[in-house]
This record gives C-alpha cells, sequence and structure tokens, in this order.
C-alpha cells in the first residue's frame, strides 16, 4: 500500500509539471523552417533578378556610350576632287569649257564650196542613208564631202574665185573677232588652254599653238630685224617676203661693225626695257602665262 503511494506522488508531480510545459510550449512560438526556406529562395531569386536588371541596364548604358562615341566621331571628309590642270568648275559645280570651244574659227574657200553644196545635194536621194539607231533616212556626210570634193578639185579657178573672194572677207571679219577672244581671255583662261595643248602635244598631237597673254610684253626683235624692219621700209613693194628675208641676210652679213652698231644698239635698249616691262608683268599675273 505504501509502495502504491509513493508511486503514485512522482505520477502527480509530473502530472502537474506537464500542463505547464504543454502552456510553455505553446506560448513559445516554433522557428518557422519552411517559412524561412522561402524566404531565402526569394531573396535569392530576388538578387538574381536584380543582378540581371544590373546586366541589362550595363549593356544598355554601353550600348548608348558606344553609339555616343561613334555619333560623336567625325567623319570623314570626303576625298577632295582633283582636277585636271586645266579642268576648272564655275559657281555652279559644273566643270567650265576650255577657253577654245568659244575661239572663232575660219571658213576656208572650200568649205565655203562645200557648205552651199550641202544645202543643194542634201535632199537627193543618192545622198541618203538609213540610221542604225532610229531607221529614219539622214543625210550620207561622208558620201556626199567625197563627192563634192572631187568636184572642188574638178572646178575652174574662174569659179573657185568666187569662193576665194567670200573667204578673203571672211578673214577680216575672223581676224576682228579673234582679236576680241584673245583680248577677253583672263590669265587663268589661258593657263587652262595651255595646260590642254600641253597635255595633247605630249600625245603626239600637234598643230596648235600655245595662247600668249596679249598684255605680257614682246620680247624685242634683234639686231638683224631691227635692219630688216628699217630695209622693209624703204622698199615700196615686196612681191615675196621670203626673197627679201634671204637677201636682207646676204647684206646683214657684208656690213661691217661699225655699219652694224646702231641696229645693235636699238636692240639691246629694246631688251633692257622689254626686261624691266617683264619683271613688272610677273611681279602682277605670274610667270607662267
Amino acid at each position: 500500500m505504501r509502495t502504491a503511494v509513493r508511486n503514485q506522488q512522482p505520477l502527480a508531480r509530473n502530472a502537474a509539471v506537464a500542463p505547464a510545459a504543454v502552456a510553455n510550449f505553446a506560448t513559445t512560438p516554433a522557428a518557422p523552417k519552411e517559412t524561412k526556406k522561402r524566404a531565402s529562395s526569394t531573396t535569392t531569386k530576388a538578387k538574381a533578378g536584380a543582378s540581371k536588371a544590373n546586366a541589362a541596364a550595363a549593356a544598355v548604358d554601353g550600348s548608348a556610350a558606344a553609339t555616343t562615341k561613334r555619333g560623336g566621331a567625325k567623319a570623314k571628309a570626303p576625298k577632295k576632287e582633283k582636277l585636271k590642270p586645266w579642268q576648272a568648275r564655275g559657281a555652279d559645280g559644273k566643270l567650265l569649257p576650255l577657253p577654245s570651244a568659244n575661239k572663232p574659227t575660219l571658213r576656208s574657200s572650200f568649205l565655203i564650196y562645200m557648205s552651199e553644196r550641202v544645202a543643194q545635194l542634201k535632199g537627193e536621194p543618192q545622198y541618203q542613208k538609213t540610221s542604225p539607231k532610229t531607221g529614219a533616212q539622214v543625210v550620207d556626210i561622208v558620201k556626199m564631202a567625197k563627192a563634192v570634193g572631187a568636184e572642188w578639185a574638178q572646178l575652174p579657178p574662174n569659179l573657185k574665185a568666187r569662193y576665194e573672194a567670200q573667204h578673203e572677207q571672211e578673214k577680216e571679219e575672223y581676224e576682228r573677232a579673234l582679236a576680241e577672244w584673245k583680248a577677253a581671255l583672263s590669265p587663268e583662261d589661258i593657263k587652262r588652254q595651255n595646260a590642254y595643248i600641253a597635255s595633247q602635244k605630249k600625245k603626239g598631237i600637234k598643230g596648235t599653238a600655245f595662247l600668249r597673254d596679249p598684255a605680257k610684253p614682246k620680247r624685242p626683235n634683234s639686231a638683224f630685224f631691227e635692219f630688216l624692219n628699217d630695209l622693209r621700209a624703204s622698199e615700196a613693194v615686196i612681191p615675196n617676203i621670203t626673197e627679201f628675208s634671204k637677201r636682207g641676210g646676204e647684206r646683214w652679213k657684208q656690213m661691217s661693225a661699225e655699219q652694224k652698231a646702231p641696229y645693235e644698239q636699238r636692240a639691246l635698249q629694246a631688251l633692257e626695257q622689254y626686261k624691266r616691262d617683264l619683271e613688272i608683268y610677273n611681279s602682277t599675273r605670274g610667270p607662267e602665262l
């Protein structure tokens, strides 16, 4: 009986302790392990998202910076056009024609005859041909020129005289127009035209003389040509200039030094004046013209 009582006392104490322990357990909240895991996972994802956002922003910034750098860089200047020495552009940007494009021309007596005959023959069937481009009937200039050339070769002198006289009349007008054309040339015009002539001469194309600036001082005559001028003035008529020059050369060779002295002195004075004038000219226009 005593034993049973002793055994019951610890149980009673344990029973009294148990409700208190349960109460303490109930009032102390347990750590939410699953919530921590979820929170940790959310934080990791947030960090990962932030990292991606930062990377994207950095990429955008880098792209913008690169774009700014490219945009800020100076654009390459276009290559400067290299014109040939005889080329030049006007205020409108177009290439200027060479001065020779407006140079007056002189028709020979044959060209006067040919222009007259072309007007008469162009309607005749034998001088017509079909254009390979348009299929239309056009004048066969080559065939006509050969025929007219043969006519001119057989034309009597008395019939040619009319065309030769017309040529002389046109020559007077041509010389006047040519003088006006030369006077209107600027130093730059002469420089360009002479550059073109030089390029043609390098290719073996001859026949065109260099232009000369009318304002440029002319080289004076030598003593011999001073003598020829005096000799020409003393003769009323000079039928043949070649024979006259030959005869003057023979007389010059026979003259003594004393006889030549006045002409040599005159030539020397003219040369000194020429050098002074040329120096002034070069100082204002340049020696290349």
